[in-house]
């Protein structure tokens, strides 16, 4: 599999916390050698709420071809993301809907409830701040927003997850808890 690393800054806000982190985890990737790829949701342009069917033949938007790509050509996918009312930023999830399509993702198999796995060998791993205390949101919440994108959506792909990150209580977090975090990635 390639040693190339997309970095993917679920935020829509550059200027958060969870960019300082991206361009951390771009820093840990060159410093590896890999080929970094830095692609982040707020420069991402893409309107179409209704998630493709199957049989669609639709062109995906530039945009969403271009994530689309992006994971194509990567061997390891690291998603930046907080947790927003117990789950990913909604336009990130809109994003995944959009570019994890039948065909690139995964392809059902006729007449069966199963599936194959079009994002086998690929690798990633998940660093997630919260305001809620990362052992509040694994215990009471069961993980939910991260059970959802690891299990559901990228394990369904084929994508197998690595390591898990959980950052937080961010409201309260001290400006030095913040750059131990960073130094700590």
């Amino acid at each position: 599999m390639s040693n190339r690393t997309l970095v993917f800054l679920g935020h829509p806000d550059q200027q958060s916390y969870c960019g300082a982190m991206a361009e951390r985890a771009v820093e840990q990737a060159l410093a590896k050698g890999d080929d970094v790829e830095l692609l982040r949701l707020a420069d991402l342009h893409f309107s179409n709420p209704v998630p493709r069917r199957a049989e669609d033949d639709r062109s995906l938007e530039p945009d969403v071809a271009r994530f689309q790509e992006a994971i194509r050509a990567a061997g390891h996918l690291v998603f930046i993301f907080p947790i927003w009312w117990g789950g990913m930023p909604g336009r990130f999830k809109l994003l995944l809907e959009l570019a994890l399509t039948p065909g690139f993702a995964f392809k059902y198999v006729p007449n069966s409830i199963r599936w194959t796995r079009l994002l086998n060998g690929k690798t990633a791993e998940l660093l997630v701040t919260m305001d809620t205390p990362p052992w509040f949101y694994r215990t009471i919440y069961r993980d939910a927003g991260i059970s959802e994108l690891r299990r559901n959506i990228l394990e369904f792909c084929g994508v197998k997850v690595t390591r898990v990150r959980r950052f937080g209580s961010m409201r309260i977090s001290t400006e030095s808890q913040r750059q131990g975090w960073l130094a700590g990635l």
